[in-house]
């Protein structure tokens, strides 16, 4: 597969997942929101329960509430059935005045706030004293799961164009309550029956419904952008990818601390030279050099400064040498520069001026200290039928011999002391 080929298998995956991400984090938000919502109608929906039971349990306290009789208001023929209840009275200037048990002022409050547009409550039962509180198909089935344990039920119900939101919980059998259900068989402590509220969510649905819609939008503009973002990124990325390629080739070709090629970059690169010389039948030389005392520089100064020591000689070296010499480090304290197309007297001459150049640095170390260093240097020139490996021992006994006859120093290496001869003739 190519690069290109690959980059764009690569990201198209990512743009995926990414929008997959997009779409789970939208649909989360939606679900949570509609969640709340939900929840704020639950807790409206119990408020109004708890009012209305507060309001029922206070009537019945006081074993309901006399009002007194006007037109339209009239007594309530199922009370007057009740045993012993005194459902009319008068009071000293002969009014009349008739009982209003709870359900049926909860009945008649309840118009007046579904009047208003507020909500509707009721109480009801599976077996109510009047017909008119009988349960619909809402409140049967919310009392059948009381009577099983269930402390509340809710809904959302569409009538028409509307849409309502429905709660009921139950009602407990208190002592109070048995003056006028007593006959019916309810038992105190027992569920008799529940309050039922009902209040507009047409609004509410509506912002769902938006909700809905705003999120599906958002997501949909932002998985548009995210899906141009990446295929620019897709026009980008290849030339991003060969300079990366071009950086990671470096960093396996370079010595890291001083810039210089690596031992295995300047041995494959000499290999090349040293053919390529053979094809053309020019020189081809080398030198291995190497820091007289190195050890000491860390011993007594740190490793920090010897790695100072080792960027100022590989700068100075770089400085000296031709763009097309090839300078690396050799290894530790070691460095290798190979002169394509140089004789040994050039090489040598060569070795020479950065002999001179390591020994005039002077390294600032410690923040007022310098050091001075010097280097021995071997020097070696390509034979027929030689190899690198060859090449490079013979300079290296060449600057061997030399750290023995003093150090900071140019040694040509022996085999090739004839043609030096030689040539200075």
């Amino acid at each position: 597969m190519t690069a290109s080929g690959f980059v764009k298998k690569y990201l198209a995956g990512i743009g995926l997942l990414i929008c997959l991400v997009v779409l789970s984090v939208f649909w989360g938000f939606y679900f949570r929101q509609a969640e709340l919502i939900e929840k704020q109608q639950l807790y409206q929906g119990q408020a109004f329960f708890q009012e209305v039971v507060l309001m029922r349990e206070w009537m019945a306290q006081h074993n309901g509430v006399y009002v007194k009789m006007t037109p339209g208001v009239t007594p309530n023929p199922y009370l007057l059935k009740v045993p012993g209840l005194r459902v009319v009275i008068r009071d000293e200037q002969g009014e009349q005045y008739t009982l209003k048990n709870p359900a049926l002022a909860t009945r008649e409050i309840s118009e007046l706030a579904e009047k208003s547009g507020l909500f509707q409550f009721r109480i009801t039962s599976l077996n109510p004293l009047n017909p008119a509180n009988a349960p619909d198909a809402f409140e049967q089935e919310a009392l059948r799961l009381f009577e099983k344990g269930v402390k509340e039920y809710t809904t959302l119900e569409r009538r028409d164009e509307e849409v309502f939101f429905r709660y009921m919980a139950p009602l407990v059998t208190e002592k109070s309550c048995l003056t006028c259900h007593a006959q019916q068989g309810y038992r105190e402590g027992r569920v008799r029956g529940g309050i039922s509220v009902t209040s507009s969510a047409t609004e509410t649905a509506g912002k769902i419904r938006e909700s809905r819609l705003f999120l599906v939008g958002a997501a949909v503009i932002i998985i548009l952008l995210i899906l141009m973002i990446i295929y620019l990124v897709a026009r980008t990325f290849i030339k991003d990818l060969q300079t990366a390629e071009a950086k990671l080739v470096s960093m396996a070709t370079r010595d890291f601390l001083t810039g210089l090629l690596n031992r295995r970059e300047i041995y494959r690169r000499m290999e090349e030279e040293l053919q390529r010389s053979r094809r053309t039948g020019t020189p081809f030389s080398l030198f291995l050099l190497d820091l007289d005392h190195f050890k000491r520089v860390n011993d007594q100064h740190g490793h920090s400064a010897g790695d100072l020591v080792l960027q100022e000689t590989a700068a100075a070296m770089q400085r000296t040498v031709r763009p097309y010499d090839l300078c690396g480090r050799y290894g530790g304290e070691e460095f290798l520069v190979a002169l394509p197309g140089t004789g040994l007297v050039e090489a040598a001459e060569v070795a020479e001026r950065i002999r001179l150049a390591i020994a005039a640095l002077q390294i600032a170390v410690d923040g007022c200290n310098t050091l001075q260093i010097t280097a021995s240097i071997g020097v070696a020139a390509m034979q027929p039928h030689e190899t690198i490996d060859q090449l490079v021992a013979r300079a290296d006994e060449a600057m061997y011999q030399g750290k023995q006859q003093g150090r900071n120093r140019v040694n040509v290496a022996a085999a090739t002391q004839q043609q030096t001869e030689k040539a200075e003739t």
